[in-house]
């Protein structure tokens, strides 16, 4: 039989260790061509959606007419892609005449930023790579709103899209409504979907109270604008480790100590560092693998207010970028025993 296909794979076959679980279906043609045949009909049309998934675009630019060979041209690509121990569920006939197979396992993903083929969106990359974010973000923000006929649809699409996967959209429901009544058949819109549903949830939330007592501060001596404490107290030092968007480990550490100085009334401070280990937490680690986010100290006046609470948007690390980030809390003062709660939540806005 002849079966005409338009196939051209496009790949730069630079792949990350990014490694996503998926399941998808493939369904031969409603061309009744024989058992043998419909069912590798479906196996190619599983396989082709596990690469596509992976990052590699199937376009219909060549003309094949040998179904063979278009068969095992995805088969090479999708052996690329596919990790050992995926599965392959029959389901067979169904009632509409298609022949269909489950597929199911890990692929591995493709590194879409290593294939950006637009000199502008390059150097775009190349201000975020080197951390100058604010520029980045002005020049994705000015190819978005470019009424210049010289400047393409296709870059529009692709600055605002990197525009949010790179964490510079504040409000992510809001700019994907807008991409997608934009741009209703990118590519991207699978993605920003699910990263849209995702990043509306706070990815971890922190309220615990932590106990401590007069015995537990200690004897010191740190100066900060003049002033002496006398005493502090470790009041937290936690290591958190939650999911992230690529279903990944991310940890952070949180670290709070409290001052105070002697006197009738004493006045106290808070010291508040927020960290994250920048490489695999379950491994052995050394003290530059530990990246600090936000580190502050703030002094209580005498007779002031013993609550503390701090906002801050954070500062962008690998895939994250913390924001509407709080934290509040009582501050001991005097004798013991003491009780503190913490608060605060963690969002993703890049990925």
């Amino acid at each position: 039989m002849k079966i005409i296909l338009m196939l051209l794979l496009l790949s730069t076959w630079v792949f990350t260790q990014n490694v996503i679980e998926i399941t998808v279906k493939g369904i031969s043609d409603q061309q009744n061509d024989g058992a043998q045949q419909d069912r590798l009909e479906a196996i190619l049309d599983a396989k082709k959606q596990a690469c596509e998934k992976a990052g590699i675009t199937i376009q219909s630019t060549t003309t094949v007419e040998n179904f063979q060979v278009v068969y095992d041209l995805v088969e090479t690509q999708a052996a690329t892609v596919l990790l050992p121990g995926f599965q392959l569920v029959e389901i067979g006939y169904v009632q509409d005449g298609t022949y269909q197979v489950v597929l199911s396992g890990k692929i591995k993903l493709l590194d879409e930023e290593s294939s950006i083929s637009t000199k502008e969106m390059r150097y775009a990359k190349s201000l975020r790579d080197r951390g100058k974010h604010s520029e980045c973000e002005a020049i994705l923000q000015k190819y978005i709103d470019s009424e210049d006929p010289e400047v393409s649809e296709e870059l529009k699409e692709e600055a605002f899209y990197y525009y949010m996967k790179w964490g510079y959209a504040w409000s992510i429901e809001e700019s994907f409504q807008k991409f997608a009544a934009f741009y209703p058949e990118s590519k991207y819109l699978s993605n920003l979907e699910s990263f849209s549903t995702f990043a509306a949830k706070p990815i971890y939330v922190h309220d615990q109270t932590y106990k401590s007592s007069a015995a537990d501060w200690k004897k010191t001596e740190f100066v900060h604008n003049e002033i002496t404490f006398t005493k502090r107290i470790g009041l937290v030092a936690d290591t958190i480790i939650f999911k992230n968007f690529k279903k990944q480990d991310q940890s952070i550490l949180l670290k709070v100590t409290l001052f105070s100085e002697d006197g009738s009334e004493p006045r106290t401070a808070f010291h508040f560092v927020l960290s994250y280990f920048n490489g695999d937490v379950t491994s052995p680690h050394s003290e530059d693998d530990v990246k600090v986010i936000d580190d502050r100290f703030s002094v209580f006046q005498a007779g002031g207010s013993p609550t503390f609470q701090h906002s801050s948007t954070g500062e962008e690390f690998a895939d994250y970028n913390y924001t509407r980030f709080h934290f509040a809390g009582e501050v001991p003062v005097g004798r013991g025993p003491f009780q503190q709660r913490l608060q605060f939540e963690i969002y993703q806005i890049s990925f």
